[in-house]
């Protein structure tokens, strides 16, 4: 596999056991890349490393909890170790647990920021720091939809707007080095699509049908190739046959101005409409002008 959009660089993909992660890795092998196929199952990247292999790619595998320094460093280290440098990483290991606040537990909230949060920062700074040596390399957040805001998903949502948030910080401090951070929200039937839909019940019937993992492969790889050089610091999201982007949080104006804020006149703002437009309640999409 000479060829393709990835020809001769070294990719990680973190959390490529099986479902979209699988998908990023084994589209990235097929043009080009050489792969580090991370995952916390070592039997899932093993077979994932192996149908890269059989197709003709070249492929290792990293095991281990990304939600680890050390662990994450030599995630980044055994791509450099294997193929002499690391070219992009794909932020991609998460897990995903369901809760109304009433009934959430605090050890799964911890568990979900440190995977999905500390994973991917972690992973991040590893690959930044390696990367700025050579002047190069795109680093692929996964964020998701649900930091707008999804019922039963406080502690998820929570970890995905932190990834958004990641992103827009280290796009900023990386300008002008030849390093490139974006993310992707994804959207793909998985297993986590079946757990929501077992939580929720009739509320999320048919939750991402017909949008399989493979659906959002290509985008991952075009913000990792050359040809997304002018894109930093953006939120891509694949929905099916959609392609979109999600905007940064802004400040909604033009607002109103008073010297001497009190409660009465900030009610009295509110009242008169002077503060606004409110957003909906929950996720929403902006109208299409």
């Amino acid at each position: 596999m000479s060829g393709g959009h990835l020809a001769g660089k070294a990719i990680v993909v973190t959390g490529a056991g099986q479902g979209l992660g699988a998908a990023y890795a084994r589209l990235a092998a097929a043009e080009g890349a050489n792969v580090i196929v991370n995952d916390v199952d070592e039997n899932h990247a093993l077979s994932v490393a192996r149908s890269i292999r059989a197709d003709g790619g070249r492929a290792e595998t990293a095991i281990g909890s990304v939600a680890d320094w050390a662990t994450a460093g030599a995630i980044v280290r055994s791509c450099i170790e294997a193929f002499g440098t690391i070219d992009g990483l794909v932020n991609n290991a998460g897990i995903f647990r369901l809760a109304h606040p009433s009934e959430q537990d605090p050890d799964e909230f911890r568990a979900v920021l440190e995977v999905n949060v500390l994973g991917t920062a972690y992973c991040g700074l590893h690959a930044i720091r390696a990367m700025l040596e050579r002047g190069t390399g795109s680093i692929v957040n996964v964020t998701s939809g649900s930091h707008a805001g999804s019922a039963a998903m406080g502690a998820y949502g929570a970890s995905k707007g932190a990834v958004a948030s990641l992103t827009y910080c280290w796009a900023a401090d990386l300008a002008g080095t030849g390093v490139r951070v974006n993310a992707v929200s994804p959207n793909a039937h998985t297993r986590m699509a079946d757990t929501y839909e077992a939580y929720l019940g009739a509320a999320a019937q048919g939750q991402n049908v017909h949008k399989p993992p493979a659906q959002n492969a290509p985008a991952i790889v075009y913000l990792l190739s050359d040809a997304s050089t002018s894109l930093h610091g953006q939120v891509v999201r694949i929905d099916g046959d959609e392609l979109s982007m999600i905007a940064h949080p802004t400040v909604q104006g033009p607002g109103t101005r008073n010297p001497a804020w009190t409660v009465s006149s900030v009610a009295a703002a509110f009242g008169a409409g002077e503060v606004g437009p409110l957003s909906p309640v929950g996720l929403h999409r902006a109208p299409v002008e």
